[in-house]
């Protein structure tokens, strides 16, 4: 993005003469004038700039141009007040200390969950052979059968055979 340098008179009268744009881009995306006005204007003014200042613009409509420039800088507002250091949630130092248990009170459940999880498949990571493996791992990263099929040199009966295998071992140490 180009910076915005000061109008000269040329460009202040053709943006004073296209002003409704501005009204019009916050009309259609219901915007409300006091909020979005500051952010919009700085893309509409280099609209302005870059529409008289380069001539292979002039093919296009300075109302599309202005608009996509216009957009270009809402996203850009809706984006740094998305941003994850915007959004955190903040308190006082006043208030009460909160401690972990206070904030995530069934942890201890869900790291022992985890934690079977894991030893669960381990166990069944030990029942299966390394071209099981190898099948698994690419279903499991959005292969398809016959995808999976020609890259470990095997049928597509071999790659449904296996992966059944694999659920029929899985579903029998659900019930161990």
């Amino acid at each position: 993005m180009r910076k915005i340098h000061l109008l000269d008179p040329l460009q202040q009268q053709f943006a004073a003469q296209n002003h409704q744009i501005v009204d019009r881009f916050l009309s259609k995306k219901r915007l409300d004038t006091e909020e979005f006005y500051d952010v919009v204007i700085f893309g509409y003014l280099q609209a302005v700039q870059e529409y008289l200042e380069r001539p292979e613009l002039a093919s296009y409509t300075f109302s599309t141009i202005a608009w996509r420039k216009m957009n270009d800088c809402l996203i850009k507002e809706y984006m740094y007040q998305d941003c994850r250091k915007r959004s955190a949630a903040t308190s006082p130092l006043e208030e009460e200390y909160l401690s972990i248990d206070t904030l995530l009170p069934d942890r201890m459940q869900k790291a022992a969950e985890t934690l079977d999880n894991q030893k669960q498949l381990v166990k069944l990571l030990s029942y299966i052979t390394p071209k099981e493996r190898e099948v698994v791992q690419l279903k499991a990263d959005g292969f398809t059968y016959r995808e999976i099929a020609e890259k470990c040199r095997i049928t597509v009966y071999g790659v449904e055979s296996r992966v059944n295998r694999m659920r029929q071992r899985l579903r029998a140490l659900a019930l161990m």
